[in-house]
């Protein structure tokens, strides 16, 4: 068996590489820590990921898939961060404080501009 240690980074698929740079960098507020020509390395908190160009996946409805990709925010910034979205053009589909299930606390969902589904999430009294 392999003993992974953790998660290094995990790579999102966006048409745009500036539209999805501006977005998840002045939205979400992650640091751009380097750019290439197909790709965009984020720092988000201690955690990375890339923005890859390439073609997204397309699922029947982008709203219902449980595939998405959550960010952590803290207790204070949720409601701000929630309105912060809404008040630059992001739809928030879906708001929740869920107190079952492995991962604990309020959660709002939306898409990027490419259609890839997000999350941020308070984790307060998470159940992991």
């Amino acid at each position: 068996m392999v003993k992974t240690q953790g998660v290094v980074h995990f790579s999102l698929p966006v048409t745009d590489l500036e539209r999805s740079a501006k977005f998840y960098s002045e939205l979400l507020g992650m640091k751009i820590v380097q750019k290439t020509p197909r790709m965009v390395f984020l720092k988000c908190g201690d955690d990375y990921f890339i923005l890859a160009k390439d073609s997204p996946v397309k699922y029947d409805s982008l709203e219902q898939t449980p595939v998405h990709h959550a960010f952590k925010v803290a207790a204070e910034d949720f409601e701000p961060a929630v309105e912060f979205l809404k008040q630059n053009g992001v739809k928030i589909f879906h708001v929740e404080d869920r107190r079952d299930g492995v991962f604990w606390g309020r959660q709002a969902y939306f898409l990027d501009p490419d259609g890839n589904k997000l999350e941020i999430h308070d984790p307060q009294g998470m159940g992991v």
